[in-house]
């Protein structure tokens, strides 16, 4: 029986994030506004919570170049690393020699890279805070659509699903949690390769899982622009016979490809249209993880 499709107001992403108005020491806010409290209590740091009062600018900022560096594999000049960030190229500059000397980022040429290290442990942690960010909104999807959703990771050439969170409705989808996937023919592996970096396309060809499975790279390529158009990958019963499933981007630091949030369901009810319907929903998840990715970083 098909799951009717609920309105969905909770899907409207906030424009910028909100950040707490704490006010610095003897500003005139609230009771003060009616003269000086010398009995109020004093006010003390939360730990954990960032405030304006101790939130150090420019190591807020050093910390979101580590971020970007760990989720580029390429070197990096100034230039690319202000504009994707939008700082100040001479902040930016001061910034990643500083992170050069600390040999926390190593020098090629006018560029910059992390070591393969630092960026497999910035990753983990990154990941994992995607993870536990990403809980919330699975399972606002899931209830929604009914049906089973997913967060996946690209991980050595394969699509890892991470996360999943099953709806009222949901049938339990082969290759559960952690189950790497093919790009070509998964909703989730088809979104790294349509906006992430195509290197992964090639020219060989590409295994069949099922009869609908794309194998050429020429209507692979045909097909990554078509996704890129539409904002949404499909999985057209191309990975497993009798199973749809459509994915959409999730963004992390500066621009860069973080995940994919990706619906599931069998064919038979997760019929053409259906997934089309659901697309919508599941891009407007995908861009609410986005703003709330990006709404922790700036704190």
């Amino acid at each position: 029986m098909e799951t009717t499709l609920k309105s969905a107001p909770l899907w409207i992403v906030q424009e910028g994030p909100e950040v707490p108005n704490v006010a610095a020491p003897g500003s005139a806010t609230g009771a003060s506004l009616r003269g000086a409290d010398h009995t109020s209590p004093v006010k003390r740091a939360i730990p954990g919570v960032a405030t304006r009062e101790y939130r150090i600018p420019n190591l807020a900022r050093a910390c979101q170049i580590l971020r970007l560096f760990a989720a580029s594999c390429d070197p990096l000049s100034s230039s690319a690393v202000a504009r994707r960030l939008k700082m100040p190229r001479t902040t930016v500059l001061r910034i990643l020699h500083t992170l050069a000397a600390e040999r926390l980022l190593q020098r090629r040429g006018f560029d910059f890279m992390a070591s393969p290290e630092l960026r497999t442990g910035l990753r983990s942690i990154a990941d994992t805070d995607l993870c536990a960010t990403a809980g919330p909104v699975l399972n606002e999807i899931s209830l929604l659509t009914g049906e089973t959703a997913c967060l996946a990771l690209l991980a050595g050439g394969k699509a890892a699903v991470v996360e999943t969170c099953d709806g009222p409705c949901a049938s339990r989808v082969d290759g559960g949690s952690g189950a790497p996937m093919d790009l070509h023919c998964s909703a989730v592996g088809k979104v790294f390769l349509a906006f992430g970096p195509r290197a992964h396309l090639g020219t060989a060809p590409l295994q069949a899982r099922t009869r609908r499975t794309l194998t050429t790279a020429e209507g692979l390529a045909a097909e990554c622009s078509r996704i890129v158009q539409q904002g949404y990958a499909l999985d057209n019963e191309e990975y497993e016979e009798g199973m749809r499933c459509v994915a959409a981007p999730v963004w992390g630091t500066g621009g860069v490809l973080a995940a994919a949030l990706g619906v599931s369901a069998p064919a038979a009810t997760f019929t053409e249209q259906r997934a089309s319907d659901v697309a919508t929903f599941v891009v407007q998840a995908a861009k609410k993880l986005t703003a709330t990715l990006a709404q922790r970083t700036s704190r």
